[in-house]
């Protein structure tokens, strides 16, 4: 069916990723149809695959093999409802997942890529799979605390051993708490180069929050706005940009 002859859905409630389904196509091209509704003009309405249209019409497609609906308006509304809202109500198990990501190694890492499935996204899946999958309580569960390493030189540092075997680290009276607080090791002079680097670990309150970071995470690294060309970059130079001090 030619794609100038397609209208999309007026106020259709779902949002999908473009990118993603032009990336799909890219690879697989247009595997299942889509769904139309017959305006009886010459023109058709999209009813289910708005967003695939619009990904065909991004990689230079005229034509896109679509499936016509029988009914009136309010039918066709009902079925792109009753799409969408099955697609919800679905769920993935995301160790296996991980399991069939893994089977592909490296031959669609593009793909996988550009569908999201990025070292951030596989990360939030393993911590899911770790808390849900695992069922053996010896192991752990979700996050685990990083093994904390000694400092390079410890030549303004203080090592306090409590009973139980664990280390606390403190920085001598003459080092500016202030400046190891923003500048880590170099202020206390466990190297001489001024390129330390301060890992912090974000402990998220829910789900939902975690999900937000690693939206906004592959948002940042794709944005042609913030300057860089790592993630740590793009991430300084947005909240420099946005930064009030």
């Amino acid at each position: 069916m030619p794609i100038d002859s397609l209208l999309p859905l007026e106020g259709n409630p779902r949002r999908g990723d473009v990118d993603a389904i032009a990336a799909s196509y890219a690879e697989f091209g247009q595997v299942k149809p889509i769904v139309v509704k017959d305006n009886e003009d010459g023109t058709f309405t999209v009813i289910a695959g708005n967003h695939q249209m619009q990904a065909a019409k991004s990689l230079g497609w005229t034509e896109i093999a679509a499936v016509v609906l029988d009914g009136d308006d309010q039918r066709a509304i009902a079925f792109a409802l009753a799409d969408n809202r099955t697609m919800e109500l679905g769920n993935t198990d995301q160790a296996q997942v991980i399991d069939m990501i893994a089977e592909l190694g490296n031959e669609y890492s593009s793909l996988l890529d550009e569908l999201k499935w990025d070292e951030f996204e596989m990360a939030a899946m393993t911590e899911w799979a770790n808390k849900n999958d695992n069922d053996d309580e010896d192991e752990p569960r979700g996050y685990v605390a990083p093994v904390l390493q000694n400092p390079v030189n410890m030549d303004n540092v203080e090592v306090e051993e409590d009973e139980d075997g664990g280390q606390k680290f403190t920085a001598n009276a003459n080092v500016d708490s202030v400046d190891a607080a923003v500048r880590g090791s170099t202020a206390v002079g466990a190297s001489t180069s001024s390129q330390a680097i301060v890992q912090y670990t974000l402990v998220f309150d829910t789900p939902e929050q975690q999900k937000d970071w690693y939206q906004f995470i592959r948002y940042l690294r794709s944005s042609p706005v913030y300057a860089g060309t790592t993630t740590a970059e793009k991430l300084m130079d947005f909240v420099r940009s946005h930064a009030d001090y």
